[in-house]
């Protein structure tokens, strides 16, 4: 169920829920095929244990912005699409912070400028190396978008940058997914958003290897899929 549908159906989802809880009847619609799974979680290795843990983001809150002539184009997805990511994971938008681990630049011009006009992105605060790596990861002509996420050694993510040269890509709903830990789709899902609750309610449990989180999933669903079910958050309003 994509984003666009998931917005329609919500409200339906919902109430065929409480009536299954108020009224003894069940949910006329099958949520097996949208269980959440560890396979959804962006996995690497802690590096002092080997153990394998799942990245997400360390701190209470993040900011992000979106820039560039296209820009006009993302930023009704983008602020929907982390309205509900925030509500699912905890994770508050805070539009004080003075750094922001998410930066999309959404320009029509931006591999060029990445190939040869670098001070556009410095003036973003993106480092030299981090630009280096990216115009690399960029060298063929026809790309069209371009996502990167940093974890550290602890699998804490660090930041995501989305470089888009056309109005829309599914590259983008794959970044944003992926700013928060979640890999391996294009789509909102209420099965994504119900991974990411798990995600970060695991962690604020100390969980983070498999195990620990195969075995909590079943504990959380519940929760978590109320959580999925919620209105996007007003990113504009937020703190």
């Amino acid at each position: 169920m994509g984003l666009h549908a998931w917005q329609i159906m919500k409200p339906i989802m919902l109430a065929a829920l409480l009536a299954a809880a108020c009224c003894g009847g069940a949910p006329t619609y099958s949520l097996a095929e949208e269980a959440p799974t560890v396979d959804d979680f962006d996995w690497g290795k802690e590096k002092s244990t080997g153990i394998g843990i799942a990245s997400s983001l360390s701190a209470p809150s993040f900011n992000f912005f979106d820039v560039g002539d296209l820009s006009y184009y993302s930023l009704y997805l983008v602020h929907q699409v982390l309205g509900s990511l925030s509500n699912a994971t905890g994770v508050a938008v805070d539009r004080g912070l003075k750094s922001s681990s998410l930066s999309i630049v959404h320009d029509t011009k931006v591999f060029d400028r990445l190939r040869s006009e670098k001070q556009h992105f410095r003036v973003l605060g993106i480092s030299d190396a981090v630009i280096e790596s990216l115009a690399q990861r960029a060298s063929d002509d026809t790309t069209t978008c371009l996502t990167m996420t940093h974890s550290d050694e602890n699998g804490d993510i660090k930041f995501t940058i989305i470089l888009l040269s056309e109005k829309f890509n599914n590259c983008l709903i794959s970044g944003l997914l992926g700013s928060f830990g979640i890999r391996g789709t294009a789509d909102v899902t209420i099965r994504t958003l119900t991974s990411a609750c798990v995600l970060y309610e695991g962690r604020r449990r100390g969980l983070r290897d498999r195990r620990s989180l195969v075995k909590e999933t079943p504990k959380l669903r519940d929760v978590c899929l109320a959580k999925a079910l919620e209105k996007p958050s007003d990113v504009n309003t937020a703190k």
